[in-house]
C-alpha cells in the first residue's frame, strides 16, 4: 500500500474517534463498561436452549458470541459477523451476494445452521446462506466445531451455527420497545423495530428489519481499468413475531414466525461486462415448542415448517426459474437425571423435505431414534458423554455413534477430546436437480475427531484465556459440482482434512479502562487422498476455496461509555482449481467498530461505527467477485420503553 493510501485511512479514523469524542458525556456509563468485561469465548459450559448443546456434548468445542460483539454487528448480516470475529471460512460473492460456511475444511453443504433448535439449511441446495440473516433477530449465536452427527443429525460433518431468538420472560412489569437506523456508503439504509410484552403468564414480541443498498463502488477490472459496479441493488424485509404461554411453572409453550424476502440484483462478474441477473429469495419459517420440566426429568417437543423460494432471471439470456422447497421437522424428548451426576436423553426427529413441482420420488424423508448419555465422574472433573443415533433416509440406514470427554485438571485448566461418525446424504437439487443432477450420487461418509485445551487464568486485573484445538476428519465419496455447460455433481474423491485452531485472549482493567487483545489462528490442510477421476492431478492437492491459513486480531479498549475496537484479518491462498492450477490471491482487511452509550430522559441511547476495509485493500473471496474498497457503516438504537 502507498503511503498517501495509509495517511489518508488514518486521517479517517482520527475523524471518526473525533466523532465519537465530541458526543461524549461525561457522566459514568458503569453499566456498557460490565457488559463489556465479558469474556467474548466462554468455556464449554454455555447456556442455550438447546439440551443437546447444554448437557450432552462434552469434549466438543462450542464457541459463543458475547453480547457486545453482537451489538456491534446487529445493524449487519451474521456472514459480517462471522467473517470478522470467527475462523470460519465464510465464502462471500460479493458485498450482496450468496455466503456460505466452510468449517474446519468442509464443504458448505456439510455445515449445518440451526435456529431454535432446528435446521434451516435450504432443503433443495443443502446450504444456508448467511448473508441474508439478520444479526438482530438472535439473542445467541454459538458455534459447535466438529462433526456431531449422533445429536445434530445426518449432514453434520465439519460444524454447526446456532442461532437463538429472544427467551421469553414472564413479568408484569416488563416491556420493552426499541427503534434502530443506520446509513452507510454505497447507498446502504438499515432500519428496525423491536418490542415485548409481558404478563404473569404469557410474552409476546416482535422484531421487523429493513434494507437497502445500491452496491455502487469501485472496482479494478482485469485489463486494470477502474469500473463502478452495476446491478448491485438489494432490498430485504424481514419480520419475526413471538408469543409464549406458561401454563404453571411447569408447562410452557412458545411459537416463533420468521417471514423474509430477499431481492438481490447479481453484477456481473470479471469476465462479464454487464449484468442484467436478479434473484429474490422468500423464506417463511414456522416453529411451536412445548416444554414440561419436572423434579427429576424435562419432557419436550417442537414442530416446524419451512417454505424456501428462489425466483432467479435473466433477461439478457432468457432465462426464467422459479425454485420452492418445503421441509417439515419434528421431534420429541425426553430427558431423564440418573443417579446424582448423570443424564439421559433419548429423542426421535422426523424430518420430511420436498419439491412441490416434482414427481413423488423428489423428496426425502428422515427419521431417527437417538439417545445420549453424559455422567460426571471425580468430583465432577470428568465429564463422559456417548451418543448415537439409529436414522432411516428414505430407503437407507445408518448408525451414528460419536462421544467424548472433559477433564477440569486444574481450576485453570480444560482438556477435552471427541470423536464422531459422520454421514451426509446428497441434497435434493444435487439428485434431481434439471439440468445436472446426479440420481447416482453415494452419501458422503466418514469419521471426524478432534482435542484440545482452555486455559484460564486471572492475576491481578489481568486476564489470560487461551484454547488450542488439533482435528482429523476422513470422508470418502466427497460430492462436487463438476462441468462446462451442464454441471453436474460427482463422486470424485476421498478427503483428508486435519490442521490446528488458536485463540488468545488477554484483558487488562485500571480505574475507567478496560483494554483487551486477543489473537485467533487456523490451519486447515484438506487434500484429496485418492481420485475417482484418473489424471485429474487432485491427488494430494488441497480441495478447491479452503485457505490453509486464516487468522484474525482483535486489539482495543472501553473508556466509560466508549468502546473502541480494531481488527485485522487475514485469509491465505484459496486454490479454485483440483488440479491448483489457479488461484486467489492472500488478503488482508483492517477494521474498526466504535460504540458510545448514553441515557436522554431516561431512554437509553447506543450509537456505533464500523469502517470496513480501512486500508482499502483490493480482493475476491470468491472468483472474479470483488469486494467492495473501504467503506463505513453508521447505526443508532434508542429505547423508548
Amino acid at each position: 500500500m502507498s503511503r498517501p493510501n495509509i495517511k489518508n485511512a488514518a486521517l479517517r479514523v482520527t475523524r471518526l474517534v473525533a466523532v465519537l469524542l465530541c458526543i461524549y458525556d461525561a457522566a459514568q456509563g458503569q453499566q456498557m463498561r460490565d457488559s463489556l468485561k465479558e469474556v467474548q469465548i466462554r468455556d464449554k459450559r454455555v447456556l442455550t436452549g438447546d439440551t443437546r448443546t447444554n448437557d450432552f456434548s462434552a469434549g466438543q468445542k462450542i464457541q459463543a458470541i458475547d453480547s457486545t460483539t453482537l451489538h456491534q454487528y446487529r445493524l449487519q448480516s451474521v456472514a459480517a459477523l462471522l467473517t470478522q470475529q470467527v475462523p470460519v471460512f465464510v465464502k462471500s460473492y460479493s458485498f450482496n451476494g450468496l455466503a456460505t460456511l466452510s468449517f474446519r475444511g468442509a464443504s458448505a453443504a456439510q455445515s449445518q445452521v440451526l435456529w431454535n433448535g432446528i435446521p434451516i439449511q435450504n432443503a433443495a441446495l443443502g446450504v444456508a446462506d448467511v448473508s441474508a440473516i439478520p444479526v438482530s433477530f438472535m439473542n445467541n449465536i454459538n458455534i459447535a466445531y466438529g462433526g456431531s452427527g449422533a445429536l445434530y443429525g445426518s449432514g453434520n460433518v465439519g460444524g454447526a451455527l446456532l442461532l437463538e431468538s429472544d427467551r421469553p420472560v414472564y413479568d408484569t412489569d416488563y416491556r420493552q420497545l426499541f427503534v434502530s437506523g443506520g446509513a452507510g456508503s454505497f447507498g446502504q439504509y438499515q432500519g428496525g423495530v423491536k418490542g415485548a410484552l409481558a404478563g404473569k403468564k404469557w410474552y409476546a414480541a416482535a422484531n421487523t428489519f429493513l434494507q437497502t443498498a445500491k452496491n455502487n463502488y469501485s472496482y479494478t477490472r482485469t485489463n486494470g481499468a477502474t469500473a463502478q459496479m452495476t446491478n448491485g441493488e438489494l432490498s430485504s424485509a424481514a419480520v419475526m413475531v413471538q408469543g409464549a404461554y406458561k401454563f404453571n411453572n411447569r408447562n410452557t409453550v412458545e411459537l416463533h414466525g420468521w417471514y423474509q424476502d430477499y431481492d438481490r440484483h447479481i453484477p456481473p462478474a470479471l469476465f462479464e461486462t454487464y449484468s442484467v441477473k436478479r434473484q429474490q429469495d422468500k423464506s417463511m419459517r414456522m416453529l411451536a415448542r412445548w416444554q414440561y420440566t419436572g423434579a427429576r426429568y424435562n419432557v419436550y417437543a417442537r414442530s416446524s415448517f419451512i417454505r424456501d423460494e428462489i425466483n432467479y432471471s435473466d433477461t439478457a439470456v432468457v432465462v426464467v426459474t422459479h425454485n420452492a422447497v418445503h421441509q417439515y421437522y419434528q421431534e420429541a424428548g425426553w430427558k431423564q437425571q440418573t443417579g446424582t451426576n448423570g443424564q439421559l436423553l433419548v429423542f426421535i426427529p422426523v424430518q420430511l423435505s420436498w419439491l412441490p413441482e416434482g414427481n413423488d420420488s423428489q423428496r426425502q424423508n428422515r427419521i431417527a431414534v437417538a439417545a445420549a448419555y453424559q455422567i460426571k465422574l471425580i468430583n465432577t472433573r470428568l465429564h463422559l458423554s456417548v451418543q448415537a443415533r439409529g436414522e432411516q433416509i428414505n430407503d437407507q440406514r445408518i448408525f451414528l455413534p460419536g462421544g467424548g470427554a472433559a477433564f477440569h485438571v486444574r481450576d485453570w485448566l480444560w482438556l477435552r477430546a471427541n470423536v464422531q461418525r459422520t454421514y451426509r446424504m446428497p441434497s435434493l437439487n444435487e439428485l434431481y436437480y434439471f439440468p445436472g443432477g446426479n440420481p447416482r450420487l453415494k452419501p458422503e461418509r466418514g469419521w471426524t475427531q478432534d482435542a484440545g485445551y482452555t486455559l484460564k487464568a486471572k492475576k491481578g486485573q489481568i486476564t489470560l484465556y487461551h484454547d488450542l484445538s488439533i482435528f482429523n476428519r476422513n470422508i470418502q465419496d466427497w460430492i462436487m459440482w463438476l462441468g462446462g455447460a451442464v454441471w453436474t455433481p460427482q463422486n470424485i474423491a476421498t478427503v483428508h482434512s486435519r490442521g490446528t485452531e488458536t485463540d488468545t485472549r488477554i484483558t487488562f482493567g485500571t480505574g475507567d479502562w478496560l483494554l483487551h487483545f486477543s489473537a485467533g489462528t487456523t490451519y486447515v490442510l484438506a487434500t484429496t487422498t485418492a481420485s475417482n477421476i484418473p489424471g485429474d492431478g487432485s491427488t494430494g492437492k488441497q480441495i478447491p476455496y479452503t485457505p490453509r491459513y486464516n487468522g484474525r486480531v482483535n486489539v482495543g479498549c472501553t473508556w466509560k461509555r466508549i468502546y473502541l475496537n480494531y481488527n485485522h484479518t487475514y485469509t491465505g491462498y484459496r486454490f479454485i482449481t483440483t488440479d491448483e492450477s489457479a488461484w486467489l490471491l492472500p488478503y488482508q482487511s483492517g477494521n474498526v467498530q466504535m460504540m458510545y452509550s448514553t441515557t436522554i430522559r431516561s431512554r437509553r441511547l447506543q450509537l456505533s461505527l464500523q469502517y470496513n476495509n480501512l486500508w482499502n485493500e483490493q480482493y475476491s473471496v470468491a472468483g472474479f467477485r470483488p469486494m467492495p474498497p473501504a467503506n463505513w457503516l453508521a447505526g443508532m438504537q434508542l429505547q423508548l420503553l
